[in-house]
């Protein structure tokens, strides 16, 4: 494989997203109570999307001790991975959304859609990555779980559930 560049388009939305935590941390909270309630639920929830995998890697990705919880050897397709191949690509979209309705400030929401179309922009060299580390298996499961709609994810994993049982 190819060496990496430094600077990807989520290493800027990245950015992006901590200079919109230090932005609602500066100015505060809006103005609507229900958008900033909202902001801070899809906040918890990226935050599942974003540390799970963490742990998910290193217990069943075959990472040797001691290395970065991306260095997966083996493909994990359980747990948050049986509902959306990639939890933490889908974290930074929910995160700068959620900040945004947090801040209600024009800043934080421009910033907040940058980074969303900035992270969408990986994902695709994600894939490839991973069709050439895992081939055929990947592309199976690329057809069992989406890659970020978690909802469709979550009822397709809820209907394969129900079908083995029956």
């Amino acid at each position: 494989m190819s060496e990496e560049p430094k600077w990807t388009a989520s290493w800027i939305a990245t950015g992006l997203v901590i200079a919109q935590i230090i932005l609602v941390i500066v100015l505060g909270g809006g103005e609507i109570p229900w958008l900033r309630y909202a902001g801070f639920a899809l906040w918890a929830l990226a935050a599942v999307f974003g540390w799970v995998p963490v742990y998910e890697f290193k217990k069943r990705g075959g990472v040797a001790q001691g290395d970065s919880y991306v260095k997966t050897t083996r493909l994990v397709d359980t747990g948050l991975y049986a509902i959306v191949r990639h939890p933490q690509f889908v974290a930074w979209p929910l995160m700068s959304v959620a900040l945004a309705l947090v801040s209600q400030r024009p800043l934080v929401v421009v910033m907040g859609a940058v980074a969303f179309v900035l992270a969408c922009l990986d994902f695709r060299k994600v894939e490839a990555r991973n069709i050439e580390k895992f081939g055929e298996p990947y592309l199976e499961y690329m057809e069992r779980v989406p890659g970020w709609n978690f909802v469709a994810g979550l009822w397709r994993w809820m209907r394969r559930k129900t079908n083995s049982k029956g």
